[in-house]
C-alpha cells in the first residue's frame, strides 16, 4: 500500500509540490484526515547549519505529517521527513500507519478533504491509525441525488444557488449563509491567483438555522427571553474556489443534525412559504380581494402547493393593491363632493400658481363649536397613510373639558411641503377667529415644527413632542453626521435626554455646562445651532410654565388616528375612503360622547366640605385631578411662611406660592388648585373651595354649553344616588351571605334572588316569608318569592 500511494521510508520527492500532492493522495485513499505539525524552512535550517548544502525551491527542511486526532506533541532530536544529505530532495525518515481509534470512510468526507478546510473533531491521544474504508449508502446516496457531494463542481453562483434551494426542498431543511467572501475580497488576500469573477464567490458556508452559537445576553434578565433557532446543530456543506480559479468546489458536506427535522414543521417556515412568482403576480386572478382570510389561504396554498399562514395570504394582495391607489391631483378632487355634502362643512382647495390642487382643508360644524369653546391649546400631528392609501393628512385636536380629544379641522394633503402646511394654518386661523385665544401649540415633524407656528400664530407657544425630540436626537448625533467617536455618541445623548426632562432653569444649566465640557465641538455647534435658543419649546420644566394641560406628546394624535384607520375599510377607492372616513369620525365622537353620560359621578361626602364643591363644580376630569390634589395637601410642609407667601419644601425646585398662584407646573399649565395652595389656605384658616382658583373651561356649566339641567332635576339625581348606594350596599352584603351558605342550599338562593329580580323588572312586588329551620312552610306561602297583586 505504501507503494500505491508513493509513501514509504526512504521515499524521496524532488520537489515540495510533489510530496504535497503524494500527501493529499494518501489521506484521500486511506480515509483519513492529517495535519502539519512540525515544519522547519529551509531559512531556518541554514541558521542552524550554515554549510550544508540546501535547494531554495523545496521550501522546507523538516516536515511532521499527523493525524488530526494526535495529542501531546512528542519532542525528538530527529525529524520524520527531512532533507537528504546531499539537500536536493526530501527523503521520508520514519512512518507510522497505525490508529487507536476507528476512521470511517464517511467521516473523512465530512470533515476534511484535500485542499479543504477543518470541522469539528473529538481529540484523542492518537499514536496514529490507518482503517480500511466503511462507507454509508443512506448518506452517499442523498447526496447524489441532491447533488450536493463533496467534490462536486459548479460552474457559476446560479447553478450553485439553484442546486442549494434543490437541496433544501428536497430534505426539508433550512438553511442560511452563514460565511462568505466575495471574489472581490481573496483576490485582495492572494492577488496573484487566477480568479473567474463570474462566480461571485470565493467561499460560502450554507449551515442549517439552527447551527451556531447560542445568543449570550448581557443584560440582567429584566426582560423575557425571547426565542431563538440557535441550538448548535452541526449541519454545515462549505464551497470553496477551485485550484484554477474557474469553479466552486464543494469541500466540506456534514448533513447530520441534532434536532429532528420533520417535513411538517419545516414547510411552515417563512422561506418554505414563499408563493411562487404567479401568485405574487396578479393575486386577484386567484381570489377575489375582499374574501375573508381562510378562503383566501386555502385557496393560495392548493396553488402553490404550500403551507401558508395567514399573512401569506394577504401580503400579496396587499401589495398589489397599495400600487393601485397611489393618490394624484384627480383622486383628491374626488373627494371634494363628499365633503361639502356634509350639513355646516367648509371645504376649501389649496391651489397652486398652475392651478394644481395640492391640498383639501376640512371643517364641520362641531368642529368649530368645539374649537371656539376650548381653544386654548392645539394639537397638530400628521399621519401617512390610510388603509393602502398614501394621503398625508393633519388632524388637528382641542382639549375638551371633560379631557377628551376633540377634532378641530383635518387637512388632506397631495404632498407634504412646508408652503402648503404653511397656508392651511393660515386658513385655520382666518376660519377661527377663536385661534385668537390660543396660548399653546404642540407640534411633532420636521415640517410643521415651532418656526412655522410662530411665523403664523405669533401670539402662541409651540412645544415641541417629547418623542419626535428625542428621536431627532437620536438621528442627528452620529458619527456619520457629526464625526463623534461610540463613547462621545453615549455621553451626549445622555446629556440630551436628561435635558429633555430637566424640570428647572438649574437644573438645565448644570447639564449645559457638562455638553460644553464634553469636549465635542461638532455637536456643541449643532446644538448652539439648533436647539439652545429654543429651549422653552422642548425642555419639560419650561413647556408647562404656561397653559399646557401637561400635553409633551401627540399621543392624542395617534391614538385618533389608530382609531379612524381600524373603522375605514381596506384597499377603497378615494370616495369610498372619504365616505368611511366622515363615518369613523362620527363613530368616535358617539363614542365620546357616551362615555360622559354612562360614566358615574366620583364617590365622595355629601356634607359641605369643598371636595363635595369642587364635585358639584367641575367636570368629571379635573374633579379627580382636584381631588388628588387634596389629598397631597395634607403632606405638604413649608420652609417658611409669612403674611401671604409661603415657600413649600419641593426637592425638584424651588417655589413660591400664595392663596391663590404657585409656580408649580400643575397650576400654571392646568389652572386649578395644585397642593401647595391648598396647603397654604388651610394652614392660613382660609376656605378650601374657591372658584376662582378653576378656569372656566373645567366648569361643568362650561363643558355643557351653559344648558344645566333644571335644578329640580339635580335634585332628583341627587336622591336617586342616594337610594344607589343605599341598595347596593345591602345587595353586596347579600351576595356576600349567599356565597357562605352550604353547597346544596346555593342554588335555592340564587333562585330566590332571580325570581326577585324578575318580578320588580316587571313592575311587580316581592313578599318575602321566613322558613323555619325544620323545613316546614308557612300558611302564607311555600313558593321562593310570591307576587303580590
Amino acid at each position: 500500500m505504501s507503494q500505491v500511494t508513493g509513501f514509504r521510508v526512504g521515499a524521496e520527492f524532488s520537489s515540495y509540490s510533489e510530496l504535497h500532492r503524494e500527501y493529499r493522495r494518501y489521506q484521500r485513499d486511506r480515509s483519513m484526515q492529517m495535519l502539519t505539525r512540525h515544519t522547519r524552512t529551509i531559512e531556518a535550517q541554514r541558521r542552524r547549519a550554515p554549510k550544508r548544502p540546501m535547494n531554495d525551491a523545496l521550501k522546507f527542511a523538516e516536515i511532521d505529517y499527523v493525524c488530526n486526532h494526535g495529542g501531546k506533541l512528542f519532542k525528538t532530536k530527529d525529524s520524520a521527513n527531512s532533507q537528504s544529505r546531499d539537500g536536493d530532495k526530501f527523503v521520508v525518515k520514519e512512518m507510522n500507519e497505525s490508529h487507536n481509534h476507528t476512521v470511517p470512510q464517511v467521516k473523512a468526507e465530512h470533515t476534511h478533504q484535500p485542499g479543504g478546510v477543518f470541522v469539528s473533531a473529538t481529540a484523542s491521544d492518537c499514536q496514529h491509525s490507518a482503517l480500511s474504508p466503511t462507507p454509508s449508502d443512506a448518506r452517499a446516496a442523498m447526496s447524489q441525488v441532491t447533488g450536493f457531494r463533496v467534490g462536486a463542481e459548479f460552474s457559476s453562483y446560479s447553478e450553485l444557488h439553484r442546486e442549494y434551494r434543490r437541496y433544501q426542498r428536497d430534505n426539508s431543511v433550512q438553511m442560511w449563509t452563514r460565511h462568505s467572501r466575495t471574489i472581490e475580497a481573496q483576490r485582495r488576500r492572494a492577488p496573484k491567483r487566477p480568479m473567474n469573477d463570474a462566480l461571485k464567490f470565493a467561499e460560502i458556508d450554507y449551515a442549517c438555522i439552527h447551527g451556531g452559537k447560542l445568543f449570550k445576553t448581557k443584560g440582567f434578565g429584566n426582560r423575557p427571553i425571547h426565542r431563538t433557532n440557535k441550538m448548535k446543530c452541526p449541519c454545515v456543506i462549505k464551497v470553496r474556489l477551485s485550484a484554477d480559479g474557474d469553479k466552486l468546489v464543494v469541500k466540506v458536506i456534514n448533513e447530520s443534525h441534532n434536532h429532528t427535522v420533520p417535513q411538517e414543521e419545516e414547510e411552515r417556515l417563512q422561506h418554505q412559504r414563499l408563493c411562487v412568482k404567479a401568485l405574487r403576480v396578479d393575486p386577484t386572478s386567484i381570489v377575489s380581494l375582499r374574501s375573508n382570510g381562510v378562503g383566501v389561504k386555502v385557496q393560495l396554498g392548493e396553488v402553490a402547493g404550500k403551507v401558508l399562514a395567514d399573512e401569506d395570504a394577504h401580503s400579496p394582495a396587499r401589495k398589489e393593491k397599495c400600487g393601485e391607489f397611489k393618490v394624484n391631483e384627480t383622486d383628491l378632487e374626488k373627494m371634494v363632493p363628499t365633503l361639502a355634502a356634509v350639513k355646516d362643512g367648509r371645504v376649501v382647495m389649496v391651489v397652486n400658481k398652475a392651478n394644481v390642487l395640492q391640498a383639501i382643508y376640512y371643517q364641520d360644524g362641531r368642529m368649530k363649536q368645539t374649537f371656539e369653546r376650548f381653544p386654548e391649546v392645539l394639537l397638530v400631528g400628521a399621519t401617512y397613510s390610510w388603509a393602502g392609501l398614501r394621503l398625508p393628512t393633519y388632524l388637528l385636536l382641542a382639549i375638551d373639558g371633560n379631557g377628551e380629544s376633540e377634532l378641530a379641522s383635518l387637512w388632506f394633503l397631495q404632498s407634504e411641503k412646508r408652503d402648503t402646511v404653511r397656508q392651511l394654518l393660515r386658513i385655520f386661523r382666518q376660519k377661527n377667529p377663536a385661534a385668537e385665544g390660543t396660548r399653546a401649540v404642540v407640534v411633532g415633524g420636521k415640517v410643521c415644527d415651532g418656526e412655522l407656528v410662530t411665523d403664523v400664530l405669533p401670539h402662541c407657544k409651540p412645544l415641541a413632542c417629547l418623542t419626535h425630540t428625542l428621536s431627532v436626537f437620536q438621528d442627528d448625533l452620529t458619527a456619520e453626521k457629526l464625526h463623534l467617536t461610540a463613547g462621545q455618541q453615549s455621553q451626549l445623548l445622555q446629556i440630551l435626554h436628561s435635558m429633555c426632562y430637566a424640570t428647572s432653569t438649574e437644573d438645565y444649566d448644570l447639564l449645559y455646562r457638562q455638553l460644553l465640557d464634553s469636549n465635542a465641538e461638532s455637536a456643541v455647534d449643532y446644538f448652539h445651532k439648533t436647539w439652545h435658543e429654543s429651549r422653552c419649546q422642548w425642555v419639560e420644566g419650561f413647556k408647562h410654565e404656561n397653559e399646557s394641560y401637561l400635553t409633551s406628546t401627540l399621543q392624542r394624535v395617534q391614538a385618533l388616528s389608530q382609531r379612524l384607520a381600524a373603522t375605514v375599510e381596506d384597499f377603497s377607492d378615494v370616495t369610498s375612503f372619504t365616505r368611511d372616513h366622515l363615518k369613523a369620525v362620527d363613530t368616535v365622537r358617539a363614542e365620546c360622547d357616551q362615555r360622559v353620560l354612562q360614566r358615574e359621578p366620583p364617590a365622595g361626602p355629601e356634607d359641605n366640605s369643598a371636595e363635595s364643591f369642587y364635585r358639584e363644580l367641575l367636570t368629571d376630569f379635573a374633579f379627580r385631578r382636584v381631588r388628588r390634589e387634596l389629598e397631597e395637601a395634607e403632606w405638604v410642609s413649608f420652609l417658611s411662611v409669612e403674611a401671604e407667601r409661603a415657600w413649600p419644601v419641593c426637592r425638584r425646585r424651588a417655589l413660591v406660592t400664595d392663596q391663590a398662584s404657585c409656580q408649580c407646573p400643575f397650576r400654571t399649565s392646568m389652572r386649578l388648585p395644585c397642593r401647595h395652595v391648598l396647603a397654604l389656605r388651610r394652614r392660613l384658616g382660609s376656605d378650601l373651595f374657591q372658584p376662582s382658583l378653576c378656569a372656566g373651561r373645567w366648569r361643568q356649566e362650561h363643558f355643557l354649553g351653559g344648558q344645566l339641567p333644571p335644578a329640580s332635576l339635580r335634585e332628583r339625581d341627587k336622591v336617586q344616588q342616594e337610594r344607589y348606594r343605599q341598595a347596593f350596599k345591602v345587595a353586596r352584603k347579600l351576595s356576600s351571605l349567599a356565597t357562605r351558605c352550604p353547597a346544596e342550599d346555593f342554588g335555592r338562593c340564587l333562585a330566590v334572588m332571580t325570581a326577585a329580580t324578575d318580578i320588580w323588572a316587571r313592575g311587580g312586588q316581592v313578599q318575602v316569608t321566613e322558613i323555619n329551620v325544620t323545613g316546614a312552610t308557612q300558611q302564607e306561602s311555600s313558593s321562593p318569592a310570591t307576587e303580590a297583586s
